[in-house]
């Protein structure tokens, strides 16, 4: 409770004000996109202690997915009306995957592997924007073995770099998924996971979410709640190109701030 108090305390009116700002900004950029609030929000941590920062993004995160998937809702459920095509083989996956980010995290240098990812997303968000469209996988379905092999993928890199779904996000771009598709599909699995990884979080450092974080949790929500809407309203009227384009430069971006990460906690 003394950190929250002293951290909160120690925000000016300018810092609050941009602070504010950039929780609002990642909101548009993930109602827009469907992933990446953290891309946008981790220069939060540029303004507010590291430990604070990020269980401030998990929970505006896990808000904003919660408040697209109710907004798509209907585009959801009418995309995953059979699970074995549906999200839920990604999520189950994604658990599988998840213990095994979270160990290599502890284990392994923590430095070297964001910085790795973050180039790999920016290398493919650049190859993504400027390759033929007519390179592509198969459009077919994917099958039931292949969406848990990409869901263990994004469960082991959300483990260790906190974007489960940079990994179905890349592949629905592989593939060349329609928008409303891709996103009927991205959109819970990322829900699922930071849930999960928000309550492991909870269960192992309960004393980090505590009232003064909270409140102001509370206080950036309405901010939140307004950026998302005007990022689902951008997203209703991008066409599939577009939105594939969105998506690619949103890739990019979260590389960026992985590699933004890695220089604030060297």
């Amino acid at each position: 409770m003394a950190y929250a108090i002293h951290v909160l305390a120690s925000l000016d009116a300018p810092r609050m004000l941009l602070l504010m700002g950039i929780y609002a900004a990642a909101a548009v950029f993930s109602g827009l996109s469907g992933f990446g609030f953290s891309a946008i929000g981790a220069l939060s941590l540029c303004v507010v202690p590291p430990q604070f920062g990020v269980c401030m993004l998990m929970l505006l995160s896990l808000a904003t997915q919660a408040m697209s998937v109710r907004a798509l809702r209907h585009d959801v459920l009418a995309h995953n009306a059979d699970w074995r095509k549906g999200f839920l083989p990604y999520v189950v996956g994604g658990i599988l995957g998840l213990p095994f980010g979270l160990e290599i995290l502890a284990r392994a240098p923590y430095r070297g592997l964001v910085i790795a990812l973050g180039a790999l997303l920016v290398a493919y968000a650049a190859y993504g924007i400027f390759k033929p469209t007519s390179l592509a996988l198969s459009a077919r379905e994917t099958s039931l073995g292949g969406a848990l092999a990409v869901g263990v993928i994004g469960g082991v890199v959300g483990g260790f770099s906190a974007f489960p779904g940079s990994a179905l996000v890349v592949w629905n771009g592989l593939k060349n998924v329609p928008k409303d598709r891709g996103r009927a599909l991205t959109q819970p699995f990322i829900l699922f996971m930071q849930a999960i990884a928000l309550a492991l979080a909870g269960f192992a450092r309960p004393t980090l979410f505590d009232a003064r974080l909270l409140s102001l949790f509370a206080l950036s929500l309405p901010l939140a709640w307004a950026g998302n809407r005007v990022g689902l309203r951008i997203y209703r009227r991008t066409s599939h190109v577009n939105y594939r384009v969105i998506t690619l430069a949103a890739l990019g971006v979260s590389g960026l701030s992985l590699l933004l990460k890695a220089a604030l906690f060297s």
